[in-house]
This record gives structure tokens, sequence and C-alpha cells, in this order.
């Protein structure tokens, strides 16, 4: 005997509403599928953005640590300078070319007094240098 109509239509029904439901519940998985995609992406762009900024800070935290040493540095060449020291004798205790050195005296006094004929004889006499008056310090 075959089976009646309806009872073919109503289990035919029931098949389209099962395969409906898993249609339906697949979406629903892929859905949240695609916002956890999301979710972790704009997390990972977040991550990089914040470690951007702070790479642009400790980079700019170290160009002023840097400048600040390159002062000192300079402070030492242009004291050096001040026990009348030749620049080829400064550049060659502090391994240095004497246009290294030149460029941190100019650096620090901002003139270009220093030239490659008057720096490397610094330490020959002239008639001015002749004139100072030495202090003797009592111990």
């Amino acid at each position: 005997m075959a089976p009646r109509k309806s009872a073919s239509k109503t289990e035919a029904r029931e098949r389209a509403r099962k395969a409906a439901a898993e249609a339906m519940a697949r979406e629903q998985r892929l859905l949240e599928l695609g916002e956890e995609f999301f979710l972790a992406q704009g997390e990972a762009e977040q991550i990089m953005d914040t470690a951007e900024q702070r790479i642009t800070e400790i980079r700019a935290k170290a160009e002023l640590e840097a400048a600040q040493s390159k002062e000192a540095q300079a402070r030492v060449v242009v004291a050096m300078k001040g026990e009348r020291v030749a620049v080829s004798d400064i550049a060659q205790r502090l391994e240095l070319s004497a246009a290294a050195v030149r460029a941190l005296l100019k650096d620090n006094t901002g003139e270009d007094s220093v030239t490659s004929q008057d720096a490397d004889s610094a330490d020959v006499a002239t008639p001015d240098d002749n004139k100072l008056k030495r202090e003797t310090v009592d111990a």
C-alpha cells in the first residue's frame, strides 16, 4: 500500500523544516565566528596602535637623552680646549677625528671660530700668552 499524500506531505514538510533549522543554526554559527574574527581584528589593530604610540614616546625620550649626552661630550671637548689642548691632541685622546672635535666645538659655541690652522696650533705661544699671569694655589 502506498503512503497517503497527506503523510508524505507532512514528512516532506518536516524534512524541509529540519533542513531549514540546520541551515539557520549554521548561519548563526557563521555569524558568531564572523563577530569573533572582527573583534580579534580590532584588538590586533588596537595593540599595534598602542605599540606605535609607545615606540614614538620611547624614541622621543631616547633622542632627548642622546642630545643630552652629546651636549655632555661637547662640554668635555670644550673643557679640554679650555686647557689649551690642540684639536689634534683632543681627537687622539678621545679617539675621534679632528673634524668631529671641531664639530663638537662648533656645536657647543655656535661659532665657527675654530679652524684647522688655529686649532692645531693652540699649543704655540703667542705674545698675548706671555702677558698672562699665573696664579699659585697654596695647598
